[in-house]
């Protein structure tokens, strides 16, 4: 077991090369986005080349949390961001249901 302590831009910058390696999105030969995360605590640039469309992948992601925050208010309709309360990811059937479906409008669970 390694006694290497990952930090959470480690972590994050290690997650991102999973999804660039595993997901491809682009033809090949299309230009990368380097993306570069530092640690600020030790100053550590990790570097993850990803694809365009990997890129719009992880705004839209970011996005739908934000929205999600955002609904999850009083005033607001309680409705996750990426499925928008439908229990689907995207426009495919998901493997597990959305959270959303699972608890209420104050994240507690509804059964």
């Amino acid at each position: 077991m390694s006694t290497e302590t990952t930090t959470a831009a480690g972590a994050f910058a290690q997650a991102l090369a999973k999804l660039a390696d595993g997901y491809p999105t682009d033809p090949e030969g299309t230009a990368l986005v380097t993306v570069t995360v530092t640690d600020p605590g030790t100053g550590e640039q990790h570097q993850v080349p990803i694809e365009p469309g990997q890129l719009d992948w992880v705004t839209t992601l970011v996005r739908g949390e934000l929205d999600t925050m955002r609904n999850s208010h009083p005033d607001e309709s309680g409705y996750c961001g990426h499925c928008r309360g439908t229990g689907l990811a995207g426009d495919a059937p998901s493997w597990r249901r959305c959270p959303a479906q699972t608890r209420s409008r104050v994240g507690r669970p509804t059964s």
